[in-house]
């Protein structure tokens, strides 16, 4: 069966290089789904033979991966969940302890793919001065309605800021959904101050989650994900865009072996999102997983097997 024909409704697609190294050659490890939202079609998930990048190929079109984010991709008719708010108040923690460390009195922020706005409602409360971007239209709508908040509705590519203008730019589960990763990432070294942090997450496509549950892994979120990073290839495309990988760490979060074992029932949730979460048994089920998980997800960090990875990045300053 011809690619086209596989991917279903993105018949529009594009087989590019290795996104790191510029190789053609790679192997297939596994055919991927979309188990989160259940959308047609067959995406290749396949590894670099140069320098073992794992992404899609061949994969939608920039034009065709639209269709996969519908406005049902972002909880925007509920009170974000206590879990959004302990990724959110986590990440703000991070930052707080690198500012404290720098002594910066009122750092600049960017958060690129900033979804509704929450984390940086909080950062702005925390007395940063802060901005977004963020791709979907009716996140932007509410995170300016509802937190009055600074964002640009558009790609990081696309978005008109003066470089050298934040002291800190945070990419939290954004870089897999970039066409171009290095790219965007030689993009933001260019929008740091000399000596600024970038602080991003990514799944470990490396982790024993992924690797237990290969094409049925959540975090490969196919075909929104278009690539996957371990700690060395993290770290190569950090380099390649002119940055200083200061740590590269395993989180200890659940999210990626906890709704894997949910499987599909994920894409269930979303569609019956007008129900309150509280009262589903959906998210009742999650929650008793999340707390089973935590031990082990916590004891897969310690050992350097993690589901997901935090890199803190500096931008060389002037000599």
């Amino acid at each position: 069966m011809v690619v086209e024909e596989r991917m279903g409704q993105a018949a529009s697609v594009e087989s590019p290089d290795c996104l790191l190294c510029g190789s053609s050659s790679a192997r297939t490890l596994f055919i991927a789904r979309d188990r989160l939202l259940g959308r047609p079609g067959e995406f290749p998930v396949v590894r670099c033979t140069s320098c073992g990048l794992v992404f899609l190929r061949p994969r939608p079109s920039p034009s065709a991966l639209g269709s996969f984010y519908p406005d049902t991709y972002y909880p925007l008719d509920q009170q974000p969940s206590r879990e959004a708010f302990a990724v959110a108040e986590g990440l703000l923690a991070r930052i707080t302890e690198w500012r404290r460390g720098q002594r910066l009195e009122t750092p600049s922020i960017l958060d690129i793919g900033c979804g509704t706005g929450l984390f940086l409602h909080l950062a702005h409360e925390a007395g940063l001065r802060v901005r977004g971007i963020e791709l979907s239209e009716s996140a932007v709508a509410y995170a300016r309605a509802n937190y009055g908040l600074d964002v640009h509705h558009g790609t990081l590519e696309n978005a008109d800021l003066p470089e050298e203008s934040f002291d800190i730019i945070t990419m939290w589960h954004v870089l897999e959904h970039l066409p171009s990763p290095v790219e965007a990432l030689r993009r933001v070294a260019r929008l740091l101050r000399p000596g600024g942090l970038l602080l991003l997450g990514v799944p470990n496509i490396g982790s024993i989650e992924a690797r237990i549950f290969g094409r049925r892994w959540f975090s490969l979120d196919a075909p929104r994900h278009l690539s996957h990073f371990t700690p060395r290839t993290l770290a190569a495309a950090l380099i390649a865009a002119g940055l200083i990988p200061r740590r590269i760490i395993h989180s200890p979060g659940t999210a990626g072996l906890v709704y894997s074992v949910m499987g599909d029932l994920t894409g269930v949730m979303l569609k019956a999102r007008g129900r309150p979460l509280s009262d589903s048994t959906y998210h009742r089920a999650a929650n008793v997983l999340h707390c089973i998980a935590r031990p082990l997800c916590a004891g897969a960090a310690r050992i350097g097997q993690g589901g997901a990875l935090e890199a803190y990045a500096i931008k060389p300053k002037v000599r």
